[in-house]
């Protein structure tokens, strides 16, 4: 884009992916998750464009949903920008964001391609989003910038992401429309209920999508109480996370703002009486959502994840990391096995391939039983700039 378009303020004609630019930033959209495709390329690139940033262009649609949710989640309006076959590969992000919800607008475009024109095959992504039960409207030049400006707004009512689906084939179409601005998104507020994925608050977090869908009061729906750790949990769990219970008290006296989980016991430390993370999703989904939370404004962001996890996907957002420039902390949970999904063994040297290329971010914790090496360790990382993950050894304890 050259910038040389005009903006009347009363009434505006510019092509879509211009309009769709624009309405994204009077929408108060801060940041813009990106991976290519025709349709979402254009519009990616006008909206760098008319706000003067360069955001990162991301390699999996799955990492670039997580990094957008975890900004929306923390409180700041975001989007991604995605054809349709991405968003059938970043669902998994999608459905536990529905569990999870947002504070700040999170808006998906999705540009679909009818005709397979620039695509592998012809993909029909509506009944995909109809199936998940994704708030979503259809999108097209006459409407597009309210389209974008209204599912904003809808996000927040909600407190759910809103998708627009677009015609690829539309991108050059010329839209009209009269620009408006919204006020500031509402500010983030700890609550690990609606933010935490996991089973104990599966059904409460079912219920309060249902009234979300359905624009109901969602806050009328009661609420499971709070167990205490470890004795609150059931047995199962208890064994689970006793070994990690040493290394949660010497965590609490390290610097923390944000700290991000996902489908492990180590998540389990949001509860009482630790209370140490804010928000959890998919396995491996911490890593994405902390770097959305650091790109939120949050400064002391860390991302707790399993072995299994990491290996599965978190990794992949390590990418996202690099790219972003954030200053975040993983602590990988090493007991070399799927814990939470019945003790599957991971093979050996799996874990050392994944960080392979991140050699000079690693730090090892060979004892997490040991308070002062737990505590230097992780000083350590929370002292550095940059990336650090932290290895912590639970496999023979």
């Amino acid at each position: 884009m050259d910038g040389s378009f005009s903006r009347n303020p009363l009434s505006t004609s510019l092509p879509l992916s211009r309009a769709i630019a624009e309405a994204l930033a009077d929408a108060g959209v801060e940041l813009a998750t990106h991976v290519p495709g025709f349709g979402a390329i254009q519009t990616f690139d006008a909206f760098c464009d008319f706000t003067k940033k360069s955001f990162a262009t991301s390699f999996h649609e799955e990492a670039a949903y997580g990094v957008a949710h975890g900004a929306a989640v923390a409180g700041m309006r975001s989007a991604v920008i995605i054809k349709s076959h991405g968003l059938a590969k970043a669902m998994n992000a999608v459905m536990d964001s529905l569990s999870a919800g947002v504070t700040a607008g999170l808006v998906i475009l999705v540009f679909e391609d009818p005709s397979g024109s620039h695509s592998d095959n012809i993909m029909d992504v509506q009944p995909l989003i109809k199936g998940a039960g994704l708030p979503y409207r259809i999108g097209d030049a006459s409407t597009a910038y309210e389209d974008v400006v209204a599912s904003i707004e809808e996000s927040e009512h909600l407190q759910l992401p809103c998708a627009i689906i677009f015609n690829a084939d539309d991108i050059d179409e010329m839209s009209t429309f009269e620009p408006r601005k919204l006020p500031p998104p509402p500010p983030y507020q700890r609550d690990i209920m609606q933010r935490l994925v996991v089973p104990l608050f599966a059904e409460y977090q079912r219920e309060v999508l249902f009234e979300k869908t359905s624009d109901q009061d969602w806050k009328q729906v009661p609420r499971p109480p709070l167990p205490l750790i470890p004795d609150g949990l059931p047995p199962d769990y208890q064994r689970a996370i006793a070994p990690y219970l040493p290394l949660f008290e010497s965590f609490r006296d390290i610097p923390h703002d944000f700290v991000t989980g996902d489908a492990g016991v180590s998540t389990l430390s949001a509860l009482p009486p630790y209370d140490i993370v804010h928000a959890a999703t998919y396995m491996g989904g911490s890593v994405p959502l902390a770097i959305g939370a650091s790109l939120a404004g949050f400064k002391d962001v860390w991302a707790f994840t399993g072995d299994f996890s990491f290996i599965a996907a978190g990794h992949l957002s390590l990418l996202e990391c690099v790219l972003r420039k954030t200053s975040l902390k993983v602590i990988v949970f090493v007991n070399d096995k799927a814990q939470t999904t019945g003790g599957q063994l991971i093979p050996e040297g799996m874990l050392a391939r994944v960080v392979g290329g991140y050699q000079s971010s690693i730090l090892r914790l060979e004892n997490p039983h040991d308070p002062e090496l737990t505590r230097k360790v992780l000083l350590e990382a929370s002292q550095s700039k940059g990336l650090r993950i932290v290895l912590a050894d639970f496999t023979n304890l």
